[in-house]
C-alpha cells in the first residue's frame, strides 16, 4: 500500500507505549526520538543513542517494516539516512529570557522550524508572559494544520537554575518567587494535558541546539556562552548537557572577576557580569556620553547595531567585553578543555567586533598546549543565533522520555 492510501501515523500514538515496557520497546522509542529530532544514518543514531549497530539495525528494520520510518534509496557520503514517515505531530522549543520569550515549532516529520517572539520575558512577572507563550503556541500550531492535541512534548528553556535530579527550578538571581512557579512548567501541563514538559536552564538548551543543529555538531565537549542582559554558559560533554549536581553548572556570568568590583545582582562583587551584561554595557555608553545631546541605545541589540555603524564609544565597549568574556573563558577551558566554544545571545550577534577580542584574550590565558593540538581549540559564533536555545528545548524535550512520575513544583 502507497503512503499516498495510508492512514497518516500520530507521533503521540506511536511514542505511548507504557513506560514499564521491555528493553526492546524502550530501545525503538530511544532510535525513533532520535530520527525525530533529527535525520541520521544508523552509524550516527548508534552513536547518539549509545546502542550497539546491531541493535539500531534491528529497530529500523522493524520500523520501517511498520511504516513508522522510510530509509533513503540512495547512500548519501557516510550511508543511507533514516527520516521519520509521514505523521501527525509536533514539538515545541521555548526560551524565556530576562527580556524575551522565543518560541519553535516543527512538525516531527519535517525540516522546517517555525518561530515567533515577543518582548515580554520573565522580567515582566509571570502573568504578563504566560498567556503570551500560550497564544505564541497555539498560532504556530495553526500554521502547520495541527491542534494542541497534536503536540508530542514541550522543551522550556527558563533564566534559572533547575535541579536535575527533580525537573524543577532551584534558584534564580533574578526571578520573584512567583515569577519561579512560572518557570515550573507545571502550569504548561496542566493548559496541554498528556504533553510532557522538560524544563531546564535556557544556557543548556542553546548549548545543545549548536550541539545537535548548528557549528558545534558532534563536539565532544561544547561550551556555549549566552550573553545578552545576564551571561550564562552551557556544557554539552560527550553528547550530554552537564548541570552539576543541583543545577548550577555553567554560571560562567558570576565567576568573579574583580573582587573589589561593582556590586552584583547575585550579592558579590565583580561577577564577569557586571563587566559585560547587557545593563552594565548600555550603562558604559551612557556614562561616556554624560553631558552630550546624543540618541542613546536603550537594548543591547541597539549598541550592536550602533557598533557596527561605527559608533567608537560602542566599538570600545563591545572590545573591552570581548576581553572579559575572553579571560573569563580562559579560566574555564583550562579546567574543562573543550574542543570548541561557541559565542552566542544578543552579544553575540556582533560577530567579529567581539569575537577576535574574545579570542585574543582567551589564547593569551589559556593553556598553550590546547592551541597546539591537531585539532586546537577554536572559538566560534552561534549558527543559530537566538533560536539556539528554543531549538535545542524542542531537541532535548523530544529525544527525552517522559517521566513516569512528575515532580512536585
Amino acid at each position: 500500500m502507497t503512503s499516498g492510501h495510508r492512514r497518516l501515523l500520530d507521533a503521540r500514538t506511536v511514542l505511548s507505549a507504557p513506560l514499564n515496557s521491555s528493553v526492546r520497546a524502550l530501545n525503538t522509542r530511544r532510535v525513533l526520538r532520535a530520527v525525530m529530532v533529527l535525520p541520521a544514518t544508523q552509524v550516527q543514531l548508534a552513536r547518539r543513542t549509545g546502542l550497539s549497530q546491531a541493535t539500531v539495525s534491528g529497530v529500523i528494520g522493524r520500523l520501517q517494516q511498520e511504516g513508522v520510518v522510510e530509509v533513503d534509496e540512495s547512500d548519501g557520503e557516510r550511508g543511507k539516512r533514516v527520516r521519520v514517515a509521514p505523521m501527525r505531530g509536533a514539538a515545541v522549543g521555548v526560551e524565556v529570557g530576562d527580556d524575551r520569550l522565543v518560541v519553535a515549532l516543527r512538525r516531527v516529520d519535517g525540516d522546517r522550524v517555525l518561530q515567533s517572539g515577543s518582548g515580554l520575558g520573565a522580567g515582566r512577572g509571570r502573568r504578563a508572559w504566560v498567556d503570551e507563550l500560550v497564544r505564541l503556541i497555539g498560532d504556530l500550531l495553526e500554521d502547520v494544520g495541527m491542534v494542541p492535541a497534536d503536540l508530542v512534548s514541550i522543551g522550556l528553556g527558563v533564566p534559572a537554575a533547575v535541579d536535575p535530579r527533580l525537573g524543577r527550578v532551584a534558584h534564580s538571581v533574578t526571578l520573584t518567587k512567583e515569577d519561579l512557579l512560572g518557570c515550573s512548567g507545571a502550569w504548561l501541563e496542566a493548559h496541554y494535558p498528556g504533553v510532557p514538559v522538560v524544563v531546564d536552564n535556557e544556557s543548556n538548551f542553546a548549548a545543545y541546539g549548536e550541539y545537535t543543529y548548528g557549528v558545534g555538531r558532534d563536539a565532544e565537549a561544547l561550551l556555549f556562552v549566552n550573553a545578552s542582559t545576564g551571561v550564562g554558559a552551557g556544557l554539552v560533554l560527550g553528547g550530554a548537557v552537564f548541570r552539576g549536581r543541583h543545577g548550577f553548572a555553567g554560571e560562567i556570568g558570576h565567576l568573579t572577576m574583580d573582587p573589589n568590583g561593582a556590586l552584583c545582582r547575585c550579592g558579590n562583587r565583580g561577577c564577569l557580569e557586571t563587566l559585560v551584561g547587557g545593563l552594565s554595557l548600555l550603562e558604559a555608553v551612557r556614562h561616556a556620553y554624560r553631558g552630550y545631546r546624543v540618541d542613546l541605545p536603550v537594548t543591547l541589540g541597539g549598541l550592536v547595531e550602533r557598533a557596527r555603524a561605527h559608533d567608537p564609544v560602542c566599538v570600545r565597549v563591545l572590545q573591552d567585553a570581548g576581553r572579559h568574556i575572553g579571560l573569563a573563558l580562559a579560566r574555564v577551558c583550562n579546567i574543562l578543555n573543550p574542543d570548541v566554544v561557541v559565542l552566542g545571545g544578543e552579544l553575540g550577534r556582533a560577530g567579529e567586533l567581539v569575537r577576535e577580542h574574545v579570542v585574543g584574550e582567551l589564547e593569551r590565558n589559556v593553556l598553550a598546549g590546547m592551541l597546539q593540538q591537531d585539532q586546537p581549540l577554536t572559538v566560534r559564533m552561534s549558527e543559530l543565533d537566538l533560536l539556539a536555545g528554543p531549538r535545542g528545548a524542542l531537541a532535548f524535550a523530544l529525544s527525552s522520555e517522559p517521566s513516569p512520575q512528575r515532580p512536585s513544583f
